[in-house]
């Protein structure tokens, strides 16, 4: 009889005990949206980038980012850059609280500003064995800092990308690549976020192109501050949504000065 209550008990309890750990929807379709300028110099490419982003199953628009700053050819083949990035509404293992006792949920984080130092390089290689020649592959390497939070994090993306070209003209870039961002300092996993996707980039001018990508976005989320204050158990849970992308670049050449005779 005592048995018999003891589990009674225990499964009466267990969705309290288990409240703590965040549930990920099924089935979730996100959107990215985002529009690039670029200033071409010559060796020197400042970039300026505006980025938002409709998430979870109920498509909120919570993260937005401005980011600023540029890249510098230092050889044929690489290039290394440096950007400030503002950020809205992201949301850090951090974010999963007990605003009320045994109720946990995410913190709305829509109006917090973050601010993220970058520092890339991007090697890449023209691949003339491949049928057509006219293939890329680019091995970005790209560390961030965000001084909100000091977390630092690393993301390496290899990137194979077909040039189609009309006349000598790029017509249609086809890109694949996967996406994968370390945690060096935060987390309980080895892969933060991982991601295989598929890009295509028309160019409708010399100046501007148009973008489309599709993403199956994995997040391994793990235990949360106040989850640890609390007493509660450990956890890792794998949140997974596919992303529609879209985006408006432009690549604007700097203006010729003319010289008097």
């Amino acid at each position: 009889m005592i048995r018999t209550l003891v589990i009674l008990a225990l499964v009466v309890a267990l969705p309290v005990f288990a409240n703590h750990v965040p549930i990920p929807p099924e089935e979730v379709i996100e959107g990215v949206g985002r529009t690039q300028v670029t200033l071409n110099l010559g060796a020197f490419d400042p970039l300026l980038e505006v980025q938002a982003r409709l998430e979870d199953a109920g498509h909120e628009l919570r993260y937005r980012s401005l980011t600023a700053g540029g890249y510098y050819r230092l050889h044929k083949n690489l290039k290394a850059g440096a950007f400030y990035r503002l950020q809205w509404g992201a949301r850090h293992d951090d974010d999963w609280v007990e605003p009320t006792p045994t109720w946990w949920s995410w913190q709305d984080t829509r109006d917090r500003l973050e601010q993220v130092l970058i520092f890339d390089l991007s090697p890449r290689f023209q691949l003339d064995f491949l049928p057509g020649k006219d293939w890329v592959l680019m091995l970005k390497s790209r560390y961030l800092f965000n001084a909100w939070n000091r977390q630092h994090s690393l993301l390496f993306r290899p990137e194979l990308t077909y040039f189609l070209l009309v006349d000598r003209r790029p017509l249609l870039n086809f890109s694949l690549a996967y996406g994968l961002y370390f945690p060096l300092n935060f987390g309980e996993s080895l892969l933060y976020e991982h991601e295989p996707y598929l890009a295509v980039l028309y160019h409708l001018s010399p100046g501007v192109q148009l973008e489309l990508s599709g993403a199956c976005k994995t997040v391994n989320w793990s235990t949360s501050r106040e989850v640890i204050v609390a007493g509660d158990s450990h956890y890792q849970v794998s949140y997974r949504a596919w992303v529609i992308g879209a985006g408006v670049l432009f690549n604007l050449a700097a203006p010729v000065r003319r010289t008097s005779r």
